[in-house]
Formats: C-alpha cells, sequence, structure tokens
C-alpha cells in the first residue's frame, strides 16, 4: 500500500487534514459510481439552490460528501461532453466537438481510451446505465469500448420518436407515429429490446438494472465501476405517473423529483448491503441546461451572462455557449471512508475526474498522449493558478478560458434562447473581454483595468494551448452519415417498431 498525506478543502478558509490509502490490492479498491445527468442547470438541485426543493436525496449526498461550486463539464453539448470526460481529453484532441446521431456511422475514435478499459486493467466490473451517446454501430456500441454491460440509449431522446404519453417538448412532435421520425431505440447490450422506447418507464428500469449490475458484481466478488449517465432532465421530459404533477414546479419539477428518487435508491442500496462506506458516488452533468426550451429546462442562476443579453443583444448563456451557465453545474463527491464532508470552491474540471480515478485505483494512463485535467485538490493540492480551457461547440479553436478566477473570452457565439434570438453573432474581441466570476457570477461588466501583464499571461497560455493541441497526438473523427446505419429492430415498420403496444 501507499500512504498519502492530502488536504481537503471542507469550506473556505478552513483545511482539513486527511489521511488516503491508495492501495494496489482489489480488496481495498473502492467501487465507483459515476451519475452524470442531462441539460441540469447549476440551479437545479437542492444543495445549490435551497428554495428548490425537488432533490432531496441529491441534498442528502452533498451533507455526506464534498460539494465542488466551481466545477465545469467537459463541453457545454451532449457528445463532446461525454468523449471528455470518458478519455480525459478535451475534443481539441479527441476530434469530437460535436454530436453524433442516428445516422452517424462512427464514433468516439477507436485511437482513443475510454474510462472503463482502464477500469479494466485493474480488474473492475464496468457497467454504463443510461445515455451513451459516443456512437451506436457495433465498433463504437459501449461492448466494444471498455464496458461489460451496457442497458440505454444509443443517443438524445429526442433524436426520434418515443412512445409514451404524456411527454413534454416545445416546438416539436416527439411521440410516435411522427412521420420522418424513426423511434428511439432502448438497447440491452448489442440487442434493441423495445423501440420507440417508453420514456415513462426509463428511470424505473434504470434503477432496476443498476441494483442488478451491482448485485452480479458482488455474487462474482469484483469492484465495479459503474456509469449513469441518465435520460433526465433531456426533453421530451417524461415521468412514471406516480410523479405527475408532483412538483409546485411544474413537468420539469416532477422530471426532477423522479430523477432525484432514481439517486436515493442507488444510495439506498449501497447502504444496505454495506457498501455506501468505500464507494466513491459522483453525481454531476454533462452541461448547462437549454435556454431555447424555456420553462421546460433548468436554471444556471446565478450565472446568468448578462453581457450576452445586453451587449450581446440577447441569446442564449447556457447549454452549447461558453458562459458560465453553459459548462459550470453541480458536482458532488462522496467517499465517506477517505473524504471529510464540506464544501470546496476550487476551479475543477470532467477533465480531472480521469486523472483523478488512476490515483485512487492505480490504472495507468499511457504516456503517448496529452490529458488534460489533473488529480482532484483533495489528492493533490494546487500550487499554481488553474487554468481550465472552454471549448466551443464545433469548432476547433479555443476562444474561452477560466484562469483562476477570471473568464476570459476571445470571442463570443449566437445560440438561440427562448425567444429564438441568437444576439449579435460570432464577435471577436481584441483585447479579450475578462469577467471576475467571484465578484460578478453574472459576467455583466467586463473588467477594465487589468495590466498589460496579465493581457499576456492570458495569450500565452493560449499559444501553449494551441501548440499542445497541434504537435502531440490527435485522433480524426469519422462524422459521415448513411441511411443504413440508423438502429432499427423491425425494418418492415415504418417506425422501426418492435414495441409491441406500437403498431403501424
Amino acid at each position: 500500500k501507499q500512504w498519502y498525506q492530502r488536504r481537503v478543502a471542507i469550506t473556505p478558509g478552513f483545511i482539513l487534514l486527511a489521511f488516503f490509502t491508495v492501495a494496489a490490492s482489489s480488496e481495498d479498491l473502492p467501487n465507483i459510481i459515476l451519475i452524470m445527468a442531462d441539460d441540469l442547470g447549476w440551479a437545479d438541485v437542492t444543495p445549490n439552490n435551497p428554495s428548490n426543493p425537488n432533490t432531496p436525496h441529491i441534498a442528502a449526498l452533498a451533507q455526506e460528501g464534498v460539494r465542488y461550486t466551481d466545477y465545469h463539464s467537459a463541453a457545454s453539448v451532449c457528445t463532446p461532453a461525454r468523449a471528455g470526460l470518458l478519455t480525459g481529453r478535451m475534443g481539441q484532441r479527441t476530434g469530437v466537438i460535436h454530436n453524433f446521431g442516428p445516422y452517424s456511422i462512427a464514433g468516439l475514435p477507436k485511437t482513443e481510451r475510454t474510462m472503463a478499459e482502464y477500469f479494466k486493467t485493474v480488474g473492475y466490473n464496468t457497467g454504463i446505465i443510461g445515455k451513451w451517446h459516443l456512437g451506436h454501430t457495433q465498433d463504437y456500441n459501449p461492448l466494444s469500448r471498455g464496458f461489460d454491460y451496457y442497458f440505454g440509449l444509443p443517443y438524445s431522446n429526442d433524436m426520434g420518436c418515443v412512445l409514451c404519453s404524456p411527454i413534454y417538448n416545445l416546438k416539436k412532435n416527439s411521440t410516435c407515429p411522427n412521420r420522418g421520425n424513426i423511434g428511439i431505440p432502448l438497447y440491452e447490450n448489442r440487442t434493441i429490446i423495445e423501440q420507440p422506447v417508453d420514456l415513462t418507464t426509463l428511470s424505473a428500469r434504470y434503477a432496476h438494472k443498476s441494483k442488478e449490475f451491482m448485485s452480479r458484481s458482488l455474487e462474482a466478488d469484483k469492484r465495479f465501476f459503474l456509469y449513469v449517465p441518465m435520460t433526465h432532465v433531456h426533453v421530451p421530459l417524461a415521468t412514471d405517473k406516480s410523479f405527475a404533477n408532483k412538483s409546485k414546479d411544474g413537468h420539469f419539477g416532477d422530471t426532477l423529483m423522479e430523477m432525484d428518487h432514481y439517486v436515493g435508491k442507488m444510495v439506498a442500496f449501497l447502504k444496505a448491503k454495506n457498501l455506501f462506506k468505500n464507494t466513491i458516488v459522483i453525481f454531476t452533468s454533462d452541461n448547462g441546461p437549454s435556454e431555447e426550451k424555456c420553462y421546460l429546462a433548468g436554471s444556471h442562476s446565478p450565472f446568468l451572462g448578462t453581457w450576452q443579453k445586453v451587449q450581446g443583444q440577447g441569446g442564449s448563456s447556457g447549454k452549447m455557449t461558453t458562459w458560465e451557465g453553459g459548462h459550470r453545474v453541480p458536482f458532488i463527491i462522496s467517499w465517506p471512508a477517505m473524504l471529510m464532508p464540506g464544501v470546496s470552491t476550487e476551479l475543477v474540471s470532467a477533465l480531472d475526474i480521469l486523472p483523478t480515478f488512476a490515483m485512487i485505483t492505480n490504472f495507468t494512463l499511457p504516456n503517448d498522449r496529452v490529458f488534460d485535467g489533473m488529480p482532484f485538490p483533495f489528492l493533490v493540492p494546487r500550487n499554481k493558478t488553474r487554468t481550465v480551457y472552454i471549448p466551443n461547440v464545433k469548432l476547433q479553436e479555443i476562444w474561452a478560458l477560466r484562469y483562476g478566477k477570471y473568464k476570459v473570452f476571445y470571442a463570443t457565439l449566437p445560440v438561440p434562447d427562448c425567444e429564438d434570438s441568437p444576439g449579435s453573432g460570432f464577435l471577436y474581441h481584441n483585447p479579450a473581454l475578462v469577467f471576475d466570476v467571484e465578484s460578478d457570477p453574472s459576467e455583466s461588466e467586463p473588467l477594465t483595468d487589468l495590466s498589460e501583464t496579465f493581457y499576456a499571461e492570458i495569450e500565452l497560455l493560449k499559444k501553449e494551448l494551441r501548440d499542445s493541441i497541434y504537435t502531440t497526438f490527435r485522433s480524426t473523427v469519422n462524422y459521415a452519415t448513411s441511411n443504413t446505419t440508423i438502429p432499427c429492430c423491425n425494418r418492415d415498420n415504418l417506425y422501426c417498431s418492435c414495441n409491441p403496444v406500437f403498431k403501424n
């Protein structure tokens, strides 16, 4: 065993010494559950926003763990965020800079390795229950990317039609039959078991399959890594009837409550099996809420992107943007055996999760490529200002970054908001727009009194990143599409239905 003395930030200004054991023997390694909600805003969970009562189980998890208030997803849209999380590498390195879909012929490049593949090298049983969104053809199925078990959707639940009622979306008919829309498939391993999927029963099935996976791992006497990329709270919204009209916050609140219930059931299983103490449970989101969905989306308050709304003449500051609300999302980590409960304001990123797990479980990361994160500060205290690069959707260039408390924009991009307004378009900023997000979390007033030295520092950071991207190993993505690759369990049916409830 290797012994490390580390510091855990519990509250701002208060540092607690803790002793961590990083064990090479499998009996001492923790189980790991990584839960990632879809399109969940920073203020959509009770620990970040006490006026929101819809997530009591997530609040309880935060009370038993460490809540990071300045955590950032790897990108502000689905596929790039997931690729960054699982590979520990920015989309500018993996090539994954926008979404895959039903007609995609490929997915996450085979030259990239996933977190699950690394866990397999140290004996873990690996499972994914939820939305994959990194390629659905055989070579890109989760079972070809390091996972032993897969139950879930291959891509977003609005990339086709679904079989359930009631469901809620905006400006889009998501219910089958819907001409031109193939049913969303539900996979178990490599087999479509339902198409179109019934979203109203999906969360309950996720919970059941999660418990089955953990039970099988226990029976096999193996540690497990369970990745749970949830369907909630991505539109179309749908819940079991037991959650309908249960929240005072409408359909979105009902969805939050069902999501929270699912989290509670997983934690309850761990406690019932005496696994909770030495299980790392992480709860986070892939990106912020989609303002385009109005009242069916969540809240990224207080990270409002006010400059975009005013000087930028409108447009979103949530999902698909580089404003804080697009990528600053909830993050809770619980590990009672090693972590004291508390709150941390340290700047951390989804790209930090892979190197953190590597250090805890002793799997080895290859030295033939650059990884963009670093272990979380409870393992390796930070001794210099942290830089987190904020990628743009569909663009190879990086136009925003966080440098400690400063948010830097070299350009701002148009994304439609609830009113369908994208704002004033793509704007370059020279000198860069800079906000102090500690004192101005809404990013409303750019700083005007920064020194030439500061601007020189941030220009050097951007240059160093560009040099690193273009001089080290990068993967190439195949974004080609074909009508022949769409998942379909019944090609004799107009909507590919193999759900006995649904007739053509």
